[in-house]
C-alpha cells in the first residue's frame, strides 16, 4: 500500500510538472474563446501565470489581462483562473472559469470611468462618473447569452449631473441581471424632493452595448436642462437612450 501511495504521488507530481509548462497561448486557443468572439495579440507565460495583451472582443480592443490559473481544474474539464484586467475604462479583478460551453465569472470587482465606455450618450460621457461593481458574478454560454448574473453596483453619474445644475441628486445603486439573453445593470435612486432616476446599462450577445435613462418628478428648470441634452417626454417622465457597438471610448 505504501508503495502504491508513493507511485500515485509521483505520478501526480509528474502530471503537475507537465501541466505547469503548458503555454497559456495553447490553452486559450483550445478553450473555445475564439468561437465566443475573443481575440488577442499575444499570450505570454503558462497556465500557472501568464499575461494577455491586445485583448479584443468581437473585433474591438478591450485591454490586457494578468492570469493565474489552477492546472488541477483541467481535471474537471474546465480552466479556473484568477484574472486582473486593465483597459482604457478602468480596471477589474475576479475569478474566471472556462469550459467548452460556458464562461463563469465570480467574485468580480471593478471601477470603470463612464466617460470611456461606449453605448453612453455623448452628453453623459462629457459629465463622466465612476461605475463600481462588487462581488459580481455571471454565467455566459458559448453564444454569448447571459444565463445568470448577480452582484452589487453603484454609479455617481446622476450625482455629478445634479452638481452641474445645482441639485442634490443621489448615487444610483443596483445589481446585474440577465434579460432576454442580455447582461443588464439596472440602477436607480431617489432625490430629496421626490425625484426618481433610473439608468439601465446593457450588453447584448452580438456585442452591442446600450444605455437607457429615465427620470421622473423633476422641477421645470431641471426638465428644461435635460430636454436641451436630448431627453424626450414619455408621458410619465423623460427618457434618453443610446446604443453602440462594443468598444472602449476614445
Amino acid at each position: 500500500m505504501m508503495r502504491l501511495t508513493l507511485i500515485l504521488a509521483f505520478v501526480a507530481a509528474l502530471a503537475l510538472g507537465i501541466l505547469s509548462g503548458v503555454p497559456l497561448s495553447y490553452v486559450m486557443r483550445n478553450a473555445g474563446l475564439v468561437d465566443q468572439g475573443v481575440s488577442w495579440q499575444q499570450a505570454r507565460g503558462t497556465i500557472w501565470h501568464g499575461q494577455v495583451t491586445g485583448l479584443g472582443y468581437r473585433g474591438q480592443s478591450v485591454g490586457a489581462l494578468d492570469v493565474t490559473s489552477s492546472p488541477l481544474s483541467l481535471l474537471s474539464g474546465a480552466i479556473a483562473s484568477d484574472v486582473k484586467w486593465v483597459g482604457q475604462p478602468g480596471r477589474a479583478r475576479g475569478k474566471l472559469k472556462l469550459s467548452g460551453s460556458s464562461v463563469h465569472l465570480s467574485e468580480f470587482a471593478a471601477e470603470l470611468d463612464i466617460s470611456r465606455l461606449s453605448g453612453i450618450h455623448p452628453e453623459l460621457r462629457r459629465i463622466g462618473g465612476v461605475l463600481k461593481l462588487s462581488n459580481a458574478a455571471a454565467r455566459i454560454d458559448s453564444a454569448g447569452t447571459c444565463k445568470s448574473a448577480s452582484g452589487a453596483a453603484q454609479l455617481d453619474l446622476v450625482r455629478r449631473l445634479g452638481v452641474q445644475y445645482g441639485r442634490d441628486w443621489p448615487l444610483l445603486a443596483g445589481a446585474p441581471i440577465c434579460s432576454d439573453g442580455n447582461i443588464e445593470l439596472p440602477l436607480a435612486g431617489d432625490g430629496p424632493n421626490g425625484e426618481r432616476f433610473e439608468i439601465t446599462l446593457r450588453a447584448r450577445p452580438d456585442g452591442r452595448t446600450g444605455m437607457d435613462v429615465h427620470v421622473e418628478r423633476l422641477d421645470p428648470q431641471a426638465i428644461a436642462a435635460l430636454a436641451a441634452m436630448g431627453f424626450t417626454n414619455t408621458g410619465n417622465g423623460y427618457t434618453l437612450s443610446q446604443e453602440a457597438a462594443l468598444a472602449e471610448g476614445n
